[in-house]
């Protein structure tokens, strides 16, 4: 696999991310209540185990892209991104209050 297909899966996983998050935010700020919603649990519950592995999968692949092409640039912010990402969403989970 190349480079910079790793590179595009990272920026990719670190999407997913950010879209699962404004899921939250939307969800959250919104009036809609999902609990009448059929099925939402199973559909919220995955949405929390992708929001939790693909800050981890972002950064693996790219540390695997920095591995073959350390020169490339755009690996580096890959990889400082993923770090941030799971970073921040550790401060996140540990300052809540549900946990």
């Amino acid at each position: 696999m190349a480079s910079s297909k790793l590179t595009i899966a990272s920026i990719v996983c670190l999407a997913i991310w950010v879209a699962v998050w404004v899921l939250f935010l939307f969800i959250r700020f919104s009036g809609v209540d999902i609990r009448l919603i059929p099925g939402i649990g199973i559909f919220m519950l995955s949405t929390l185990v992708v929001s939790f592995l693909a800050p981890v999968a972002a950064t693996g692949l790219a540390v695997i892209a920095l591995i073959r092409q350390p020169s490339v640039l755009l690996n580096w912010f890959c990889l400082l991104g993923g770090v941030t990402v799971m970073f921040g969403q550790a401060l996140v989970f540990v300052s809540s209050r549900w946990l």
